[in-house]
């Protein structure tokens, strides 16, 4: 895996920007969600990031509320997070945290057709979810990763009539991805139009956040492949032009980028050189944040409703990774990639484990 740092991507970075729309006195946040796996993993990132005042959003993995990803929440559930919450974020916390909720339920999220009364019965699931984290922390930006999905903002979707609209309801903030799941393929514009229409969903209500990885997403595609620079800011980028303007003319935009990875990935052998990976694209999104703050200068953006600054922030850096490895107090463990026991146990189709809790006929309100 060996990194070599482009030198031409400055000029490049400002002409992403230039030829973007002309938009608001705007320069969108970059964020830390690096999922570190063990003590000592980051350092130079860490240092960097800590210069820069780049702060970290903290993540609750393997289902959020729903802690072991079963597809219902039980009252140990809600047990397991409250301590998550309370081991992890300050009483007073308003910025931005992000719940992992992606199995079971995720093949018929992202499916191509679902009934609505499905949708409706799975998006209860997640909306009891982010309630339950909205009433252990009410200032906090909740979310789940990933959602809206590109498939839930698709032609075909709309077309069946179908919506996130009760969850989206429901959040703190949004937050897609913009992942490259398609090696070889230009997909820019199909990720600038589906953040545009989160925006729009959004409706200013809500700031939206934008996932980025610097790796190769999907069951199929090797994750020790890296995207290349130039292709990974080129789709970071379609995220930054995507713009829904309401009918007072106002534009919105997204919030900030949220770098994404996991140590888990790559072999410990690599960790180091992977560090210095997560430094540079740090430093070129930071570089793309500032020319497009540039280009922006005297105009109007909004990213959502009017807040205190602080909240616009995530947590500080530790000084150690051990400091962040959010998942060890929700799965009791720290597996190396994505806790893939712990997944593979709910995989099933419809697969949940009967609590009395929820019922099965449960709807929305």
């Amino acid at each position: 895996m060996k990194y070599q740092k482009n030198t031409y991507l400055t000029p490049f970075i400002l002409l992403f920007c230039f030829v973007s729309f002309s938009s608001g006195d705007w320069s969108p946040e970059i964020y830390n969600a690096i999922k570190w796996t063990a003590p000592n993993q980051g350092a130079q990132t860490i240092a960097y990031t800590t210069q820069v005042g780049i702060t970290r959003v903290p993540m609750a993995y393997h289902g959020g509320v729903d802690t072991n990803a079963s597809g219902e929440i039980t009252d140990r559930n809600i047990e397991k997070f409250t301590q998550w919450v309370h081991t992890y974020l300050p009483p007073d916390y308003c910025g931005p945290v992000v719940m992992d909720y992606e199995q079971p339920w995720w093949k018929e999220l992202l499916a191509k057709e679902i009934s609505p009364e499905r949708l409706q019965e799975i998006l209860s699931v997640y909306i009891e979810g982010v309630q339950v984290a909205r009433n252990v922390q009410p200032a906090a930006q909740w979310g789940y990763w990933g959602l809206p999905a590109l498939r839930n903002t698709s032609e075909r979707w709309l077309n069946q009539g179908l919506s996130m609209e009760p969850l989206i309801a429901q959040c703190g903030a949004l937050y897609p991805d913009v992942y490259n799941c398609t090696p070889g393929k230009d997909r820019t514009a199909n990720a600038q139009q589906h953040i545009s229409t989160v925006l729009e969903q959004a409706a200013g209500k809500i700031p939206v956040y934008v996932f980025a990885s610097i790796r190769y997403c999907g069951p199929e595609v090797d994750h020790s492949v890296f995207v290349p620079d130039e292709i990974f800011l080129k789709q970071v980028n379609a995220a930054l032009r995507a713009v829904w303007v309401d009918e007072s003319g106002t534009q919105h935009r997204v919030k900030g980028i949220i770098l994404w990875d996991a140590f888990g990935f790559s072999p410990e052998a690599q960790w180091e050189e992977l560090d210095q990976k997560h430094k540079r694209s740090f430093e070129l999104l930071q570089a793309l944040s500032k020319a497009w703050g540039t280009s922006m200068t005297g105009k109007t953006v909004v990213t959502g409703p009017s807040t205190s600054a602080v909240c616009k922030y995530g947590l500080p850096e530790p000084t150690n990774s051990s400091g962040a490895i959010y998942d060890e107090s929700l799965s009791g463990q720290n597996k190396g990639v994505q806790s893939n026991k712990i997944r593979d146990e709910a995989t099933e189709e419809n697969d949940r484990i009967p609590t009395g809790r929820i019922r099965g006929d449960r709807a929305i309100e």
